[in-house]
């Protein structure tokens, strides 16, 4: 499941009034605050000794779908219960209908007792959804019956500031990715077999790459790149902006929040891409972004160059034009730097933490034991089962790596199912869960040399100087800022299709940024900047 779906899971727009959620017995602590964890009555120690059974809900990830119905299918799920003691139904809304279930579960109040999805982008933050009393704050269950969680956040502080509201709750059992190599899983790859023919080496810089796209036009090429203009991937991967020094969306400059297609630059990097597509240099259907006919672009060996994942993308578009072309050869291309030489400005790169993760709800009457089972995921033991699963049935440490087997990496032994489907019946780090990723999983996971030069190649950018970190805004702040980027993200889309295909004159690029003023930009980038200097303040 791509971590984008969960994100959309959480536009409630829910009016409701609203419940206290623990079934259990409470009582005042000294400050007055009713304890959630009056007594501990378990040890630190797994397997948990209990009869408790939990409910679990979380989307179904695909890879698992590709074989099971469900996650209580899985190996993973068997070995968590079996080493943590405590047993566990997951839950999962039909396929589709993911949104529509949450919406009604929060509603009725009739939730499972720990949901994990993105609790960042609840509507008005974690904060709302705690006082809402929809999740338990986890401060004090950290304090009492999470010692891994808690130890993870103090060794991780950069990780924890991200993960605590302005009120100063801690919210959720977290996905993490903390390793720089796990972060980036994006960028471009280029015909190395037409660069070769033309006597060109990989561009670096916007000038080099017009050099080549233009050489690739003059051979013949169809399509000499992909180029990918909807919000979505601009954000992801800033489409050249880098070259102008600066970041599509969002970013950091310094510790100034800026948005890339408000900066003055943005003007230069709009001329050239329409420069290139009046040229023929970019794909003349870009405002399709089909998967299914960007995939048929690049296999067929029509096109020159493309963006994509590293994984889903490049995983089946190497090995498909490897047959349609039998010499073609797809090459990671780096980010492209300002000046040749100098380390591109920006690039693929995700933050430490993206909101995902699992939180108690106010429906668990026995919060102890969920908050023991989720703090397995941060324990020596439980980060292994989550990245690697079992000792000699999906791994072997190998000069001292855990070694995924053929149970895992051999089709023939795996049921014919692809790396990251097999990964899903012993593990969770093909895709998230309430764990720290492992960087030994993932050069493992890719098959293709080419998908392990990518990463390395990728990596190396400044880009994780201008990462936005995730912060918390206010409820007011939340909603004044969703209303206002409503309009601007609508308008900059329209406005760089229109002037990268030429249906609007460049001439009007002055009305552009006169229009996002008047949409409220300059306050969006206030709401931003306040609610990064708490961030800030926090980290002190």
């Amino acid at each position: 499941m791509k971590k984008q779906v969960l994100a959309a899971m959480l536009c409630l727009g829910l009016a409701v009034s609203l419940l206290s959620g623990c079934n259990g017995t409470t009582k005042k602590s000294e400050s007055g605050t009713a304890e959630l964890i009056p007594e501990v009555k378990t040890s630190d120690t797994y397997p948990i000794q209990t009869d408790v059974e939990l409910s679990y809900w979380v989307p179904l990830n695909g890879n698992v779908a590709a074989y099971a119905g469900s996650m209580n299918e899985t190996e993973m799920a068997k070995y968590l219960q079996e080493e943590t003691g405590i047993k566990v139904k997951f839950v999962h809304p039909a396929a589709g209908q993911e949104t529509e279930k949450f919406n009604l579960m929060v509603a009725s109040r009739d939730m499972n007792d720990i949901v994990e999805t993105n609790w960042f982008n609840y509507t008005g933050g974690p904060d709302k959804a705690i006082k809402d009393k929809i999740i338990y704050p986890l401060n004090e269950i950290m304090d009492k019956v999470s010692p891994n969680l808690k130890k993870y956040y103090e060794e991780n502080p950069k990780v924890a500031g991200q993960l605590q509201t302005d009120g100063g709750s801690y919210y959720e059992y977290p996905f993490t990715m903390v390793d720089s190599k796990l972060r980036t899983f994006m960028g471009y790859m280029i015909r190395k077999d037409l660069l070769d023919k033309a006597g060109l080496q990989i561009p670096e810089t916007i000038d080099e790459w017009e050099t080549v796209l233009t050489k690739f036009k003059e051979m013949g090429v169809k399509t000499p790149i992909v180029m990918h203009f909807k919000n979505g991937m601009m954000d992801l991967v800033s489409g050249f902006m880098g070259a102008y020094g600066i970041q599509s969306g969002w970013y950091l400059d310094g510790d100034t929040v800026k948005f890339g297609q408000y900066e003055p630059a943005f003007r230069d990097y709009v001329t050239t891409m329409a420069r290139w597509y009046k040229n023929g240099l970019i794909d003349s259907g870009f405002a399709d972004e089909d998967s299914k006919r960007i995939s048929a672009l690049v296999i067929s060996g029509d096109a020159g160059a493309v963006a994509g994942y590293n994984g889903g993308g490049f995983g089946t578009w190497i090995p498909g034009l490897k047959n349609t072309v039998p010499n073609a050869k797809l090459e990671p291309a780096p980010y492209v730097a300002q000046k040749k030489g100098e380390t591109p400005y920006t690039g693929h790169m995700q933050g430490e933490a993206n909101g995902l993760g699992a939180a108690i709800t106010t429906s668990c009457s026995e919060i102890e034991i969920a908050a023991r089972f989720l703090d397995y995921g941060y324990s020596e033991k439980g980060h292994m089962m989550y990245n690697f699963g079992r000792e000699g049935v999906s791994y072997e440490m190998k000069d001292s790596v855990p070694t995924y087997t053929d149970v895992i990496l051999d089709k023939e032994k795996n049921g014919g199912l692809s790396v990251s489907q097999a990964m899903s019946k012993y593990i969770r780090a093909c895709y998230n869960g309430p764990f720290e990723q492992d960087a030994d999983y993932l050069f493992q996971m890719y098959p293709l040399q080419e998908q392990k030069d990518g990463v390395t190649v990728w990596k190396k950018t400044d880009a994780n100087k201008h990462i936005m970190p995730l912060i918390a805004m206010t409820e007011e702040e939340n909603k004044e800022f969703s209303e206002i980027m409503g309009d601007i993200n609508t308008f900059r889309e329209e406005k760089l299709a229109k002037y990268v295909s030429g249906q609007e004159s460049l001439d009007t690029l002055d009305s552009y940024y006169e229009t996002l003023k008047n949409l409220k930009m300059e306050r969006a980038i206030q709401i931003k900047q306040q609610a990064y200097d708490r961030y800030l303040a926090r980290q002190k």
